[in-house]
């Protein structure tokens, strides 16, 4: 087993005793950030309190509660715990054990110490940064590993002298770790003593409790718990450094971004003894070294926090005055093009704000169609309100088969009845091609393709509940893992996607937007066809010469080099001037960037294509607006910019993101709008030279080679809207 991210849990250690459930008990011991890592994935890690508690007198608990799950009026309690470990009885510590049925539960753990066998302790060291405990149980079962993230801890930042995050030597020659922390204090509660037949394993003994004193631990319990004081000199060279940038303010970072730019401060070698210099040539040690090279993508973390907070706490009014134009520099003097030219006017009425509202509810959705079921209201008023808000779930089904072109917008409810009934039997009929025909099934390209699909289904949103469940024999002999109905029937489809569109078969990422189709429309020929009209627009995004991958970043590349030339050339500076770092938003629009209700709303706000069937690009150019100031000041390499941005994955505010990307747009619309304006002004002064002076046509010849051009590619953004129709029908209404 790979115990860098393994994670080994029986369920029923957290659940079998449902009178821990909801129970309040008092915390004896708790040890901020101490982490369970699902996979190799970061973003996966789930930070949590591992904790020591008093059910009754003598009647001791061990629990790792993830942070997600502790009631805030808890809360308090864990923290004060954890940075006051000496006074615990100065506190009031009574927390109620958290049910577990929310996310994150099935790491949850809360079991009695009497039912512990043993402990695997693993300490840090030169190929585990991090020390890790896994927990035994006497009736076979594991829980763990947990990992120990030190210098991320609370009791490590406040109290580093003389808790876990003492990476030095104490008066006993032990170096401390947020390890052998708990087991020192577990070792007041039970006796615990170092196997002598398996190394890092220490057993736990609870055959006899010592109730009136603290239990003995064993002359060596901390003997295999100690880190390498080598790992440890490199732990407080680390620590030292981020402490110190944590402090960096908006008044200083020009400041440190200068220290962290030298290279005199790579790789902090000087910061170490002269013998441990002389180690630095050990390639695992370099590698550990070399992370402090990611020191400026803590910093640009950090700035982007602070900015957030800053931007979120703005007046409404104000709030979007630093997107686009208004709050970057560069671009009139890049341009030749003033700001009031782009706004028509000095004040701010010309200056474009969002149009986000609330979702389109089941009343709304009712309200659009006639007694026949027809919709009544006109297509581009429908798109607009998808837009503005998104869908309630419960219209999200029938307006996805609108959306994906299923259903004709002009159809009635009786046509869609049956558009459903033709659609089921086509779409059997393609099934059939392959799924009864055993030559095409034997054929080497088949069993190719089906063995790719098979493979991408079983990692394709396993959290998401329809398609967890593993309990299911899995038909494909080579697959080791179990299967349900719900992967099998997206496995069905993509292999009729095969056999249905021959020429570009299925590809890698396919899944990716199939996956949540069928998971809200639920039937698997109605998803197949929301998903083929889905690939219609998708497909140039899997040929293989890459061709429909390249167009969409030329289309990045221009648009962003026409509204933030500065942003532009920094990137280009960079080397990130290709746009890998967005390669993974365009392809499969985002779906690994936001959460999965999130990225529902996204779809179907893109989908209505109301502002342009483009409008993919200007969300990936809000991320980019939002986070500008932080790549421009920190960032100063390709690998930096790609780390950040992949980091980005999950903390995206949705909402945030789509206004500024309509506001975007509109700036965008003003600016092409602007740049014709200016350019007939200047080519009819160059062209008339009536009125003009020699000096005044030479200026003008000069301004209109600063103004950009506006070629085929921006101009294809600007094509013919739902926006555009919609309000010509409202014109026409009134």
């Amino acid at each position: 087993m790979d115990d860098s991210f393994a994670f080994i849990n029986d369920p029923r250690v957290s659940t079998d005793s449902p009178t821990l459930s909801n129970q309040e008990v008092k915390l004896l011991y708790s040890k901020s950030k101490v982490y369970v890592h699902p996979s190799t994935n970061v973003n996966d890690f789930i930070p949590g309190y591992l904790s020591l508690v008093e059910k009754a007198p003598h009647d001791y608990l061990v629990a790792w509660t993830p942070e997600a799950l502790i009631p805030s009026k808890d809360m308090e309690a864990f923290v004060q715990v954890d940075i006051n470990p000496e006074n615990i009885e100065e506190i009031d510590s009574s927390i109620m054990i958290p049910s577990l049925s929310e996310e994150h539960s099935l790491y949850a753990l809360s079991a009695p110490i009497n039912t512990i066998h043993s402990l695997l302790i693993k300490a840090p060291s030169f190929s585990k940064w991090y020390g890790s405990i896994v927990i035994n149980f006497k009736t076979g079962e594991s829980a763990g590993p947990f990992w120990f993230h030190d210098d991320e801890s609370k009791s490590t930042m406040l109290q580093k002298n003389t808790q876990g995050g003492k990476f030095t030597a104490d008066d006993h020659g032990q170096v401390r770790w947020g390890g052998d922390e708990f087991i020192e204090r577990l070792g007041q509660l039970v006796k615990v003593i170092k196997s002598n037949d398996t190394e890092n394993l220490y057993m736990v003994c609870t055959g006899n409790k010592l109730p009136s004193q603290k239990a003995p631990v064993s002359k060596d319990a901390f003997e295999s718990t100690q880190m390498d004081p080598f790992v440890a000199s490199l732990k407080e060279a680390r620590w030292n450094i981020l402490e110190k940038l944590s402090r960096v303010t908006k008044f200083s970072r020009d400041a440190a971004v200068s220290i962290l730019s030298n290279p005199a401060s790579k790789p902090f070698v000087p910061l170490f003894p002269p013998n441990v210099q002389e180690l630095c040539s050990n390639e695992t040690v370099k590698r550990t070294v070399d992370e402090y090279d990611t020191a400026r993508i803590f910093l640009a973390k950090w700035a982007a926090g602070l900015a957030q907070q800053s931007e979120s706490s703005a007046p409404r009014e104000r709030k979007y005055r630093n997107v686009g134009v208004w709050g970057h520099e560069g671009w009139e003097e890049d341009t030749a093009l003033g700001v009031f030219e782009v706004l028509n006017s000095e004040n701010d009425f010309s200056i474009p704000t969002h149009t986000r509202t609330k979702p389109v509810s089941e009343a709304d959705w009712r309200s659009y169609f006639d007694s026949e079921g027809k919709l009544s209201v006109g297509e581009p008023a429908v798109r607009k309100n998808i837009f503005g808000g998104g869908l309630d779930p419960i219209v999200r089904k029938e307006a996805w088969l609108f959306l994906t072109g299923v259903y004709p917008w002009d159809s009635t409810t009786e046509e869609r009845r049956l558009i459903d009934t033709d659609r089921r039997e086509a779409y059997q009929s393609l099934k059939n091609r392959w799924c009864h025909d055993e030559s095409r099934r034997g054929s080497p390209a088949f069993q190719d393709q089906k063995h790719r699909i098979n493979k991408d289904v079983h990692r394709t949103d396993r959290t998401v509940g329809i398609y967890i469940d593993e309990s299911m024999p899995n038909p494909d002999p080579v697959m080791n893992v179990g299967t349900n109905e719900n992967l099998e029937i997206l496995k069905n489809i993509l292999c009729t996607y095969n056999e249905f569109n021959t020429e570009l078969g299925y590809v890698q990422g396919m899944s990716d937007l199939l996956s949540p189709l069928f998971a809200v429309i639920g039937e698997e020929p109605l998803a197949f066809w929301a998903f083929s009209g889905f690939m219609d627009r998708m497909k140039s995004n899997f040929y293989a010469d890459q061709s429909g991958m390249h167009k969409q970043l030329l289309t990045m590349d221009l648009l962003l080099q026409f509204m933030d030339p500065s942003l532009y050339k920094h990137l280009q500076r960079t080397e990130s001037g290709n746009f890998f770092f967005c390669f993974r938003w365009l392809l499969v629009w985002f779906k690994r960037e936001f959460p999965w209700d999130d990225m529902l709303t996204l779809w179907e706000v893109l989908w209505t294509d109301y502002l342009t069937d483009k409008f993919h690009i200007f969300v990936a150019l809000s991320i980019l607006d939002q986070h500008r100031d932080v790549i421009m000041e920190y960032l100063k390499n390709f690998d930096e910019i790609l780390k950040y941005t992949n980091d980005l994955s999950m903390t995206i505010n949705l909402e945030e993101t789509l206004q500024r990307a309509e506001i975007l747009y509109y700036q965008f619309k003003q600016r092409v709008e602007a740049v014709k304006n200016k350019r007939e002004q200047l080519e009819y002064m160059i062209s008339s030279k009536s009125g003009f002076t020699e000096q005044e046509i030479a200026v003008a010849k000069n301004d209109l080679s600063k103004l950009p051009r506006i070629n085929e590619v921006l101009n294809e953004i600007l094509i013919s809207s739902y926006a555009d129709k919609a309000a010509a029908n409202e014109k026409c209404a009134q």
